[in-house]
């Protein structure tokens, strides 16, 4: 399997070294292309991949391809290799807001596969969703399931609820650490360090999820076990409570979600109005 990236971003890098670290492909098997050459050569010397002069090179040299670009580049670049696409490519798009019928209206080969995935890639730790195009097949569910499991979770849901999904999972990394760097604040205001501080919320905030995880536990319930009544939790989630912090943080979410739809090309009709088959769940 030849693996390119179309777009060698933050994101593409994270994926590429998932892949590399996970032993699904070989470095050499890795091919990149971007209009930032000094950003390909890094990509080179750091992780071994190789460099494409560009798109149509990538497309001769690889059979799955990352369309990794921002948004408002989607449509250049679908064009450009619009006419180099074959049945033999398997196109991943992880652009948001760019809807699966958008990336088939313009490329009529190759079989299209809409990813969300985000930042805990680079350490294995990710969470992609996806979803398939109408010239998908069985075994591309295999790879994607292959690709996107190296590097962490994967989930197939239906392209209805992708905005939610890059809102929450995609976005959820900053708004995470938002979070965690305003507690650490605090705790250097009461005499930690930056370096204890920070050490200590990342542990916390890695176990907490570990916990809810493995235990399966909601964290409703979470809050409430920690939470004893007149105890220093309940103390501070008062203060949470009454400076709105559970209100922001779904605004922010919601907000995330706007965006990711008006990003969404103003040509494709919207997702609910199209006919489609019945969603095949999560994987």
């Amino acid at each position: 399997m030849r693996i390119g990236f179309a777009g060698c971003g933050k994101m593409a890098e994270a994926m590429a070294t998932g892949l590399i670290s996970a032993g699904i492909v070989r470095p050499s098997q890795i091919y990149g292309s971007d209009t930032d050459r000094r950003r390909l050569s890094s990509l080179k010397r750091r992780h071994g991949i190789k460099i494409c002069s560009g798109n149509l090179d990538l497309l001769r040299s690889a059979d799955v391809i990352f369309i990794a670009v921002k948004p408002h580049q989607m449509q250049m670049v679908l064009e450009e290799i619009r006419l180099s696409t074959s049945n033999k490519h398997l196109i991943i798009s992880i652009a948001a807001g760019i809807p699966v019928s958008f990336i088939e209206s313009i490329l009529d080969r190759g079989r299209i596969v809409r990813v969300m995935p985000n930042m805990p890639c680079l350490v294995s730790a990710g969470m992609s969703v996806f979803t398939f195009g109408t010239r998908a097949t069985s075994t591309d569910r295999v790879t994607v399931c292959k690709l996107l499991g190296s590097f962490g979770v994967a989930l197939e849901l239906p392209e209805t609820v992708f905005d939610a999904v890059t809102a929450l999972s995609g976005s959820g990394p900053a708004f995470f650490s938002f979070v965690l760097d305003k507690m650490a604040n605090g705790a250097i205001k009461t005499g930690l360090s930056r370096r204890t501080a920070l050490m200590l919320a990342e542990q916390t905030m890695l176990g907490t999820a570990r916990l809810l995880i493995d235990r399966d536990i909601d964290p409703g319930e979470l809050v409430a076990s920690v939470a004893t009544p007149n105890g220093t939790t309940a103390a501070g989630l008062d203060v949470l409570e009454k400076r709105g912090t559970a209100g922001a943080l779904a605004d922010a979410v919601k907000a995330a979600a706007r965006r990711c739809l008006e990003l969404a090309p103003k040509t494709v009709p919207a997702i609910g109005s199209r006919k489609k088959g019945k969603p095949s769940g999560k994987n």
